[in-house]
């Protein structure tokens, strides 16, 4: 099949999130069984630093119309990570990718539907045909209209939409719309004056593949369709819950080149628990940390409502209560809950360790470092923080819910017990969130026998693109 999948994020090149290492996870596999896939997303400047293969001018100048004005295109072909790359330059007098960051920008809005349209306009100028025009979250959904009302000459058989997640939705105005030629879409109407960018997608697509499937559930719900329930209901038909996979070369507690000393799933539990401690110690030398006083548990995370700061700041209480140690890596946009965070690290620094700015090498250690990672999200569309975790032998402390309820299952949950891989907190309350860091605290010190089983089966697992890609594809046929 000729699969075109278009995005904003493209890991490592262009990454802000857990969108990029899907993207790029995803299109590998589906290159490397046979398939024609190609990579669209806009050409950041950034990307001048960053040593493409193969960069090459494909289409010198092409026009788009925003509004009145009439803007030069070029699109370049390149290939990273084994995928083909195809960037979009845009000589836009806003310069909007020449920004340094992919989004944050007051006219994100503007720039990505420039975007959505410049692609369109590409693939027209192409005129080949395309079997599935892969979309990913609002930042190019209103390719779907554009091209099933403004374009049908060009020859895509199915759109699919992936939401990374819903609750992010480019709500914008008429003007917006008009300005890439959308008029008259009272379809993608929300309230009185205001359009949404999302629904786009879920009303002009044929397929719409929410992260995981308990989170395909969630979205029908009120408390997490953020007002498109109704939509995502009404189009409940096209809704086929598919779980992401994590990069294996990535994530690889045996070839990390980051860490200290390097381990695997396959080794003994003696072996693994010795290069953990060692890890643990690399780290505990660095930040004046007692690499004793265990367990170590932490969160890799951002800092915004979704990902629970609320139950992470409770269960970096009752950690260092226990006498353990906290690891905390991550930042905030809201400055509330930034200052929160660096009040607790002053309280506690004896015993915590909390980075308050993103820092990839750091995560890759204290994945390898941590006893447990503590991931309490109100809700969570996918998660790859819980599967990474495993697979660096770190036993996972989730919140039941979307992503996380499909990968992590708890010993005391008699339907999942022979698969159990961590522990699980059902309501999104500090009792329960307590109750459960009770549990872990008195297996950590009166039954540590008992956490292997939890450990083995989380480093075993195949946590991969594979079976999550054969799932795209079966979608992708039917």
């Amino acid at each position: 099949m000729h699969i075109v999948e278009v995005a904003a994020e493209f890991a490592p090149i262009a990454k802000a999130g857990g969108l990029g290492e899907v993207l790029v996870g995803l299109s590998r596999e589906l290159t490397r069984v046979g398939h024609k896939v190609e990579v669209i997303l806009p050409k950041y400047d950034f990307l001048a630093h960053v040593p493409l293969k193969r960069l090459k001018v494909e289409i010198a100048n092409f026009s788009v119309q925003e509004g009145s004005r009439t803007i030069p295109n070029t699109m370049w072909s390149a290939s990273s990570e084994d995928c083909s790359l195809y960037l979009l330059e845009t000589h836009h007098p806003a310069a909007y990718f020449n920004r340094k960051n992919i989004y944050g920008e007051k006219d994100d809005i503007a720039r990505l539907l420039y975007f959505s349209k410049a692609v369109v306009e590409y693939l027209k100028i192409k005129k080949e045909p395309i079997d599935v025009l892969h979309l990913h979250d609002w930042h190019v959904a209103a390719m779907a209209p554009l091209l099933r009302m403004l374009h049908p000459e060009v020859q895509i058989r199915k759109i699919v939409l992936s939401i990374h997640n819903v609750e992010y939705q480019g709500q914008c105005s008429v003007s917006d719309l008009e300005a890439i030629g959308l008029k008259d879409i009272t379809l993608l109407q929300t309230e009185p004056h205001q359009y949404n960018l999302l629904k786009a997608g879920i009303e002009f697509s044929d397929a719409i593949v929410p992260v995981s499937p308990s989170y395909a559930q969630e979205i029908l719900q009120n408390t997490h369709a953020f007002g498109l329930e109704a939509a995502l209901r009404h189009n409940a038909s096209k809704i086929h819950g598919i779980l992401n996979g994590i990069d294996l070369q990535l994530w690889d507690p045996a070839t990390d080149a980051a860490l200290t000393k390097h381990y695997s799933g396959k080794d003994s539990f003696e072996k693994i628990h010795t290069a953990k401690q060692l890890n643990r110690e690399s780290i505990a030398d660095r930040f004046a940390l007692d690499a004793r006083k265990r367990p170590w548990i932490g969160a890799i995370t951002r800092l915004v409502p979704q990902k629970g700061p609320e139950r992470l700041a409770e269960g970096l209480v009752q950690t260092i209560h226990h006498g353990g140690t906290f690891c905390l890596l991550g930042s905030s946009p809201i400055p509330e809950i930034q200052t929160r965070f660096e009040e607790l690290k002053h309280l506690h620094k004896s015993q915590s360790l909390i980075h308050l700015a993103y820092n990839e090498k750091l995560a890759h250690q204290l994945y390898a470092a941590l006893d447990f990672l503590l991931v309490p999200s109100h809700f969570e569309p996918c998660g790859l923080t819980q599967m990474i975790a495993m697979r660096y032998g770190t036993i996972p402390i989730v919140h039941a819910t979307g992503g996380l309820k499909d990968t992590v299952f708890d010993p005391e949950d008699e339907k999942h017990k022979k698969q159990a891989n961590g522990f699980v907190f059902k309501e999104w309350t500090p009792e329960s969130l307590h109750h459960t860091l009770e549990r872990v605290f008195k297996g950590w010190h009166q039954n540590r026998s008992m956490l292997e089983p939890l450990i083995r089966h989380g480093m075993t697992a195949d946590w991969g693109w594979e079976k999550p890609a054969q799932e795209y594809l079966k979608l992708f046929q039917a």
